[in-house]
């Protein structure tokens, strides 16, 4: 026994963290950014936040900001660690490094804006290293160095030279303060540095921090873990218990019950006012690592923790935190019941208990560690149930019961998911089981819990069953449908009747069955139904309208009659109305998609404790705390990118003598932008930190966009291609309780180019005028040319009406002339026929009077004179060749004349001929009229061609034609 004292007095030694107390179940959300993120150093001094929540924190590469969604750095002019940051009352950043100070301010276009002050240190003190404290009083603004205090007012630069050392330098509850390594602490009143108390307590101990704790009483942290209350004048410790010696370089005032300080070795713990502890956040519960080298508290209660490579927020002051009962192995939570005073967590590897602190409501609060219950691992833990008073548990291997530290099996025959308590005989009460086959029975005893029997009917999984008013039970199967169950009275069967999508489930997936406020209710694919007994089919219930289309995973009612409901990834509670029954939904989206997907479970034992089924272990709402944290939400304009030619920055964050601490645009700092800067890019966020970061944003271009923007967590937006005018581009952001935040504003003008220019227009307005005129000289001219043009038309249409007249007169003419001329033809062959015919047959007579004259003898030959004489007289009569020749060519153009000039050769009877060929008669008809045969005029035509010279191919009556 000695042995394992001493052992155990060795171990807090070498291990202090041991001697601590436990820590609280819940832990806080921990959010770590590491410098790969910021852009920074390794190591980071100090952490403020200024009026409009955007965080600063003093790093090895410079100043870095953080506005809740993009961060920026600014460096100092000699490229220095800086250690320190004070933001005075107007949100000027003063600053202290190695070897420099000065001041960051608001820059138009620029963000913040540098402004050192080490050329107003006087001569003699310009060698001074680094300032470890930067603190405003008044108007007078506190720099300190190791070997001075540096008092900046008016302009001017006054020393406060050590005494020793200066160690440290603070401010709280408005008054000024610095520790002398020599002279212990001192107080800055009326221009000078006077003693606190008359003991210095701090020999050999150096101060880390500061704040005010309550009137007139101040916490004082020292680097060595000690802390003190400074009253008035009088110093005294506050520690109760067994200090401990951690580095702690830092420390901050979360409210009025607690603070956190930072530490090199152990994280950030968190004591109360008399240095009690409270809880330890170290790696395990979530920080990159232990060695913490600044904390603060911002406006929503988060604590800020500068670790190595990396900058932290924890959300200590939210309503929502982690019960994690396998810090090791972290296992998935099933459901949770508080019962005798500890609370049962189900899980994928077992049930997990631990004790809960009596008198302290949020449970989350409750100092404690969680223990595996012996023999309840070894497989799924899907359900607690309370029954009579007992702790029930469906297990994978089966049905047992909770007994503090350890389980009782009841039924081990197969899974089990849940219980049904169904009535009461006698001294037994019953119960049903659901199991992954079917449906058990178990009977409560005076002696315990006994299984009863499998009950004969449908084998399936029944891991929902409820009963309603009227004693039916029913059982869901996500894959399946909706079952009634009816159960025979002797308790050794079953009925389950199968309902599907064709009595009226708008699905047969998806479908839940859940006991709200006493009613039976079915969650599915498209919001809650009810089952109607008069048509024997499910029907929307009107009374939660509210869930109409979405998707209902889980439904459980709390004390209040709030219903808390899974949908998608999404836990939200809808509040009752009492005065018009309606329900109104609020989510919480700081867990959303947290919860165990699939075997979905809340758990609303009171408004302070609302347990809910996570991937790793439990979330934990405080539903009266969360329903009171009113942190109206704010938003910030980070960034304006104009795109043009090149990439211009137009605004950076921050607005230069605009409003009420820089956060309004002034009207004489708006841009006007060249036209080409067509394209703009809108970089927003809200200064909302760690579980707080869940919020929406919407937005509105004034000159462009007729309405806002439906709400979306973008924090960024881009128009392109606006044309020239004057815009002004809004933004505003909402919480999860629809509180929406003030709008911010930034205006800018977009130039038109030059050819819409006032001058432009003016030219335009000339041109136009010179043109009208040039055009009504141009179309005087153009028609004076058309008059003349038609003048001219009209003329040669007159022309061309009169010719026309005198052609068609001609023509007329022509006509007649080929008529009469036809007719003449026609007239001159029956003429020539006739002629013709007339000397051949004179020759005939001629011949014939020859022929008579030879037989002229005696009297007969006085009749034989008679008939020549008739015949001479005939003759006579027809020798008219040459009158006929000279009356054909005169209605042929001299035809005959001009051939026997031209062939002078030709006889009568060859010009003969050719006046029949002129006249077109063929050689059948010459033939008949010079009394030869067809072959006589053929051999006629051929000597003609003979004696005219004419060549072979050219035919006669073609020649004779053109002659």
């Amino acid at each position: 026994m000695l042995f394992e004292i001493r052992f155990f007095l060795v171990l807090m030694l070498l291990c202090p963290s041991l001697v601590m107390a436990q820590n609280p179940l819940g832990f806080p959300l921990v959010n770590n950014y590491n410098k790969v993120v910021f852009q920074g150093g390794s190591r980071t001094w100090d952490i403020k936040q200024d009026s409009r929540g955007i965080m600063y924190f003093a790093n090895n590469e410079g100043l870095i900001t953080f506005d809740g969604k993009y961060w920026k750095r600014y460096t100092l002019p000699n490229q220095t660690i800086l250690r320190s940051i004070f933001i005075d009352d107007n949100d000027r950043i003063y600053v202290g490094g190695q070897g420099e100070f000065g001041y960051f301010e608001a820059a138009q276009g620029e963000g913040l804006q540098y402004t050192s002050l080490q050329e107003k240190v006087p001569q003699a003190y310009h060698n001074f290293a680094d300032i470890w404290n930067t603190v405003v009083q008044g108007p007078s603004v506190f720099f300190r160095a190791s070997n001075a205090v540096f008092e900046f007012k008016k302009g001017k630069i006054k020393v406060h030279k050590a005494r020793v050392e200066w160690d440290f330098m603070g401010m709280a509850d408005g008054r000024l303060f610095a520790q002398d390594r020599e002279d212990g602490l001192l107080e800055f009143t009326d221009a000078k540095w006077r003693s606190v108390g008359e003991v210095n307590p701090f020999q050999g101990i150096k101060l880390s921090d500061m704040f005010e704790i309550a009137k007139d009483k101040i916490m004082l942290t020292t680097l060595n873990n000690k802390s003190y209350i400074l009253q008035g004048d009088k110093i005294y410790r506050t520690e109760t218990s067994t200090w401990q010696n951690f580095y702690t370089p830092s420390a901050a005032k979360i409210d009025e019950q607690a603070y956190v300080v930072a530490t090199a070795t152990e994280g950030c713990i968190v004591r109360d006012m008399n240095g009690r502890f409270k809880q330890r956040i170290g790696v395990v519960e979530g920080l990159q690592n232990k060695n913490v080298s600044a904390v603060f508290v911002d406006q929503q209660k988060n604590i800020w923790a500068a670790v190595d490579n990396a900058i932290a927020v924890i959300s200590y002051g939210s309503a929502v935190r982690y019960f994690r009962p396998n810090m090791e192995n972290d296992v998935t939570g099933y459901s949770t019941r508080v019962y005798q005073g500890r609370l049962y967590m189900s899980s994928t590897n077992g049930v997990y208990q631990a004790p809960l602190t009596a008198g302290i409501p949020d449970h989350s609060l409750s100092p404690g560690t969680f223990s595996l219950i012996k023999g309840s691992d070894g497989g799924e833990a899907w359900r607690l149930d309370t029954w009579e008073g007992s702790l029930l548990l469906g297990h994978n291997r089966g049905l047992y019961k909770v007994d503090h530290d350890q389980v009782r099996p009841i039924a081990l025959k197969t899974g089990s998911w849940t219980v049904l308590p169904t009535l009461t005989t006698g001294e037994q009460q019953e119960a049903l089981v659901g199991t992954y086959t079917g449906l058990d029975l178990i009977s409560l005893t005076p002696h315990g819990f006994v299984w009863k029997s499998t009950l004969r009917g449908v084998s399936d999984s029944y891991r929902f069953l409820e009963r309603d008013t009227a004693g039916n039970i029913w059982a869901s199967h996500p894959y399946r449908g909706i079952y009634k169950i009816n159960v025979s009275r002797s308790l050794d069967s079953y009925v389950a009747t199968l309902y599907t999508e064709k009595e009226g489930l708008p699905s047969d997936f998806q479908n839940y069955v859940f006991r709200v406020n006493g009613t039976v209710l079915f969650a599915t694919g498209h919001g809650i139904y009810k089952f109607d007994e008069a048509t024997n089919r499910f029907v929307p219930d009107a009374k939660f309208a509210v869930f109409t289309g979405m998707p209902i995973k889980y439904l459980t009612a709390d004390e209040d009659g709030n219903i808390w409901f899974c949908s998608g990834k999404k836990i939200g509670i809808a509040h009752r109305d009492a005065g018009n029954g309606n329900y109104k939904i609020t989510y919480f989206p700081e867990i959303e998609g947290l919860y165990t997907s699939g075997f979905e479970n809340i758990y609303p034992y009171d408004r302070n404790n609302v347990y809910i089924g996570s991937e790793k272990g439990i979330i934990h709402i405080n539903y009266e705390k969360y329903s009171q944290e009113k942190f109206k939400p704010k938003v910030l304009l980070s960034s304006v990118v104009a795109i043009g030619d090149r990439d211009s920055i137009i605004f950076n964050g921050y607005f230069q003598d605009g409003g009420e601490k820089g956060q309004y645009q002034h009207a004489e700092k708006i841009p006007k932008l060249a036209a080409s800067y067509n394209a703009y890019i809108f970089e927003y966020a809200a200064p909302s930190y760690g579980i707080h970061e869940n919020v929406t944003y919407s937005y509105r271009l004034d000159g462009y966009d007729k309405e806002w923007s439906a709400w979306i967590s973008s924090t960024e937006k881009q128009y392109t291609n606006l044309p020239n005018g004057t815009y002004t581009f809004r933004v505003k952001v909402r919480n999860n309780l629809n509180e929406e935040s003030e709008i911010v504003a930034y205006s800018f003008v977009i130039l038109p180019p030059w050819y819409k220019t006032v001058w432009a227009f003016a030219l335009y307005a000339l041109g136009v005028v010179v043109g009208l005129y040039g055009l009504v000289i141009w179309q005087k001219k153009v028609w004076l040319q058309q008059q003349q043009k038609f003048d001219a038309q009209l003329a040669q249409l007159r022309y061309i009406h009169q010719l026309e007249i005198e052609k068609n007169e001609k023509e007329i003419v022509k006509l007649q002339n080929e008529k009469l001329e036809h007719e003449v033809l026609s007239k001159t062959k029956e003429l020539a026929s006739t002629s013709m015919q007339l000397m051949e047959n004179s020759g005939a007579l001629s011949k014939l009077r020859v022929e008579l004259a030879k037989l002229d003898k005696g009297d007969e030959g006085e009749d034989l004179r008679k008939i020549t004489t008739l015949l001479k007289d005939v003759e006579k009569n027809t020798a008219h060749w040459d009158q006929f020749a000279s009356h054909f060519d005169e209605l042929n153009d001299g035809f005959l004349h001009r051939l026997k000039t031209k062939h002078p050769k030709l006889s009568r009877n060859d010009l003969k001929v050719c006046a029949y060929l002129r006249l077109n008669f063929s050689s059948k008809q010459i033939a008949q009229l010079q009394s030869i045969s067809v072959r006589g005029v053929e051999i006629h035509r051929y000597r003609l061609r003979r004696k005219m010279d004419m060549e072979t191919e050219r035919s006669l009556n073609d020649y004779l034609s053109q002659i």
